[in-house]
C-alpha cells in the first residue's frame, strides 16, 4: 500500500478491503486509520488529528487485534519503521559515557555471582539499572544466553529517553492502531544487551488480548546486518504469505529479521520471537546493543489487566503506568524492602 524510504514498507489493513471498497471494510468513505498512515509515510511526519470515519472499521473492531502491517515480515502485529540518526545519536551517546565502560569491566559477568543478577549504576549521562535475564521466559535455558537489561532508574533519566522516544516518531506511526484517550503513553526505556545465545527459545512478548495496544521497540545501536546469525528469528505465518504474496513455501516455520542501523522492528502480541543462536565478535566486553521502549495504550483499566502483567515484574526497578504515574516493579519493591533491611543493591558509579 505504501512505503517508507530505505526500504522500510508497511501494509495497511485497507489490503482486507474488497476490491470495490475505497476505504477500509467498515467503511465506504475512506477511514480515517489509513489517510493518517498515508500522510505520515507519504511526509515523514505527524499527520493532523482526523474525525473517526463514520462506520466502524470493521478491521479494528474486534480485539485483540491481529493485523499483517508488515508485507516483509510474514508474521502479525509487526512492523519495521525508521530511526531517525538523532535519536539513535542520543541513545548511543548515553550508553558510550554510562555503561560501555562497565562492560568492559566484566559487569554482566559479575551480576552471576549475585543472589538477585542486578546493579545500579550512576554517571553524569543517566542513572541505569541492570538486570541479568538470560533466557528470561525459560528457566532451563537461562545460561544459554548472557542477555542483560539496562533500563532507566530515576526520572531525569526517563525524561532524557523520553525525548529520544519522541524523537523517533514512532508514536505518530502507530498510534492509529492504538486504543488511547489522550496519546501513547511511554512505559520503560532500556537498552538491550547480549554477547552469545545458544538456543532459541520462541516468546512472545504480550499476552494475546493486548492486541495493537502495547509494542515493544528494538533498534540497533551499530549495523549488525552483516552479521549472518546472532539477529532475531520469528515464527513467520503461512496465511500471511498467502494474503501477501510473500516468498517462501507458504508453510510458516522460522524466518530471520536482520537487524539494521536506522530501522527499529516494533511488535504487540502473537509475534512469536527469539534472539538467533550465535556470538558478537567482541565476547562479553563489546555485546550487541539495541535501544527498547516498551509503549501504548493510555486506558488504565486495559493497562492494569493486559500490559502491568508483562512489564511489572522483573524487566526493571520502575515504569510509568497507563495514567502517568511512576511505579516500582515486583522487583523494585523487593530491593527497596531489602535496603529497608540494610541490604540495598550493588551501585556502579562512573568509571
Amino acid at each position: 500500500l505504501f512505503e517508507f524510504v530505505a526500504s522500510a514498507s508497511l501494509v495497511g489493513i485497507r489490503e482486507q478491503a474488497a476490491p470495490t471498497t475505497p476505504g477500509c471494510p467498515g467503511c465506504h468513505t475512506g477511514c480515517h486509520i489509513h489517510t493518517y498512515m498515508l500522510s505520515l509515510v507519504a511526509a515523514r511526519r505527524p499527520a493532523p488529528p482526523l474525525a473517526p470515519c463514520p462506520a466502524v472499521c470493521s478491521a479494528l473492531r474486534d480485539a485483540p487485534r491481529v493485523l499483517h502491517l508488515d508485507r516483509r515480515i510474514a508474521a502479525p502485529n509487526v512492523v519495521r519503521l525508521p530511526m531517525p540518526a538523532a535519536a539513535l545519536d542520543a541513545a548511543r551517546a548515553a550508553f558510550d559515557g554510562a555503561i560501555r565502560p562497565h562492560l568492559e569491566r566484566n559487569l554482566i559477568e559479575d551480576l552471576e555471582a549475585q543472589p538477585v543478577p542486578c546493579s545500579q549504576l550512576r554517571s553524569a549521562y543517566g542513572n541505569f539499572f541492570v538486570m541479568r535475564g538470560g533466557s528470561s521466559t525459560d528457566e532451563s535455558k537461562r545460561h544459554s544466553s548472557d542477555l542483560a537489561w539496562i533500563s532507566v532508574d530515576d526520572m531525569p533519566t526517563w525524561e532524557a529517553f523520553r525525548k529520544i522516544f519522541d524523537l523517533s516518531g514512532v508514536a505518530d506511526a502507530v498510534r492509529p492502531l492504538v486504543d488511547c484517550d489522550e496519546g501513547i503513553r511511554l512505559y520503560s526505556s532500556f537498552y538491550v544487551v547480549r554477547s552469545r545465545c545458544a538456543s532459541a527459545n520462541l516468546h512472545v512478548d504480550w499476552g494475546d488480548r493486548v492486541g495493537t495496544n502495547a509494542f515493544t521497540l528494538l533498534a540497533p545501536l551499530e549495523d549488525y546486518s552483516g552479521v549472518d546469525d546472532f539477529q532475531l528469528l520469528y515464527e513467520a505465518s503461512a496465511a500471511r504469505e498467502a494474503v501477501a504474496g510473500g516468498v517462501g513455501g507458504g508453510d510458516g516455520g522460522l524466518a530471520q529479521y536482520r537487524y539494521r542501523l536506522g530501522e527499529a522492528i516494533v511488535f504487540g502480541s502473537h509475534f512469536y520471537h527469539s534472539t538467533e543462536p550465535g556470538a558478537s565478535a567482541g565476547g562479553a566486553a563489546a555485546p550487541h546493543v539495541y535501544l527498547c521502549f516498551t509503549f501504548g495504550s493510555d486506558r488504565a483499566s486495559f493497562f492494569e489487566e493486559h500490559i502491568a502483567p508483562t512489564i511489572s515484574g522483573y524487566q526493571s526497578r520502575l515504569l510509568v503506568a497507563a495514567d502517568g504515574s511512576v511505579r516500582l516493579t515486583e522487583l523494585g519493591r523487593h530491593l527497596e524492602a531489602e535496603a529497608a533491611r540494610g541490604h540495598p543493591p550493588p551501585c556502579r558509579d562512573a568509571v
